[in-house]
């Protein structure tokens, strides 16, 4: 809990988290996307994981936020620990929101990025 305190208090450490998922290794890239999507749950935490990704997309010359994150994802599928990370971390994101116009605006982010489509693949459900 300290620990955790400590990271939400500081200015620039989720946007550090966050840029470590430039890393090779799927575990790692799982256990930040873990802990970014802890930070998503608490009071504040929203705000704070969508503008360590808006600095990722700055840092990491991304067009779209969340861009290499839906890169490691579709490209990551040895892992399903990394997988499953993703995906839960995509829910909590998308639907830790109150707002229903912003949950579209945040669902819509993830689709034009071709998560839909990749599901589908994945899922057995491709054509």
């Amino acid at each position: 809990q300290y620990g955790f305190n400590l990271v939400m208090s500081h200015p620039h450490a989720v946007n550090e988290i966050a840029l470590s998922l430039n890393n090779k290794n799927p575990r790692m890239k799982a256990l930040v996307l873990e802990l970014l999507a802890a930070v998503c749950l608490v009071r504040g935490g929203h705000e704070i994981i969508l503008a360590a990704f808006d600095n990722f997309k700055e840092v990491c010359k991304e067009k779209h936020r969340f861009e290499r994150l839906m890169e490691y994802f579709r490209n990551e599928d040895s892992s399903i620990d990394f997988m499953v990370a993703c995906m839960q971390f995509i829910n909590i994101v998308v639907h830790s929101v109150e707002d229903m116009n912003f949950r579209v605006h945040l669902q819509y982010e993830f689709t034009k990025l071709g998560l839909e489509e990749f599901l589908q693949v994945w899922g057995g459900g491709g054509s």
